[in-house]
């Protein structure tokens, strides 16, 4: 696994642990950051532009620091 997809299971989890709604919140992490949570996977290369957009999206979105 990459640490794309690291990311977006520990966004996963924490959605899941404040039962927040989920397509709320990825909707809001996707307008931010350019890209669709649902279409990383583990084989996703590890951009490093897409990791600190999506580092800093969490941050803003969610109020966790990945």
């Amino acid at each position: 696994m990459g640490i794309l997809n690291d990311l977006k299971l520990k966004i996963d989890r924490s959605i899941a642990e404040k039962g927040l709604d989920g397509a709320a919140v990825r909707g809001k992490i996707a307008l931010q950051t350019g890209f669709i949570l649902s279409l990383v996977s583990a084989s996703s290369p590890d951009d490093p532009v897409k990791i600190e957009k999506l580092k800093k999206a969490t941050e803003s979105v969610l109020q966790i620091k990945l």
